[in-house]
């Protein structure tokens, strides 16, 4: 007969905390939202210790470590991400990344940048030989190898500018 009584009463204030609920601005609605997730979680965590039924959460809590490192990891790098969105920045619609300036570079640095050394004029330097220096240097400093966009750019751009005095 209590219980009975304990379970309509439980319905009731069920009933009315809903109505309540929903009359609430959304703001007042998450934090009463908030609230209740963490009221809830102190609550069932302090019945399992009294009740001594906690081995069970430290088993899922050590189950679920390797994945919450995963997610560590992608919640860094995603990061700056949210903060640039949060802030305000970059709003316009535009998400092309700014113009870079193209690399001139003259015939010297090219040559240097190959690690070539000879005359260009007098033909001690062919294309066969640029290529190769050029397949030699891109295998080092490709992004998908560990390098870096800069330094595959400027062997790709030195590449070009030797061949381009080549063929003329």
């Amino acid at each position: 007969m209590i219980q009975s009584i304990l379970l309509i009463l439980l319905v009731i204030g069920a009933i009315t905390g809903i109505r309540w609920f929903k009359q609430q601005p959304q703001a007042a609605r998450r934090k009463v939202m908030l609230r209740s997730l963490a009221g809830a979680a102190i609550f069932l965590l302090i019945t399992l210790a009294v009740t001594g039924r906690m081995h069970w959460l430290f088993a899922v809590i050590g189950a679920l470590i390797p994945f919450m490192r995963g997610a560590l990891g992608l919640g860094i790098q995603l990061l700056p991400l949210w903060l640039r969105r949060k802030s305000g920045q970059n709003t316009t619609g535009n998400n092309q990344p700014p113009a870079r300036q193209p690399l001139d570079l003259s015939i010297d640095e090219a040559m240097q940048t190959l690690g070539l050394e000879g005359d260009l004029n007098s033909g001690n330097i062919t294309v066969t030989m640029v290529n190769d220096a050029h397949r030699r240097l891109i295998q080092k400093v490709h992004p998908d190898r560990g390098g870096n966009d800069f330094l595959a750019s400027r062997v790709n751009r030195a590449r070009d500018v030797l061949i381009d005095r080549l063929k003329v």
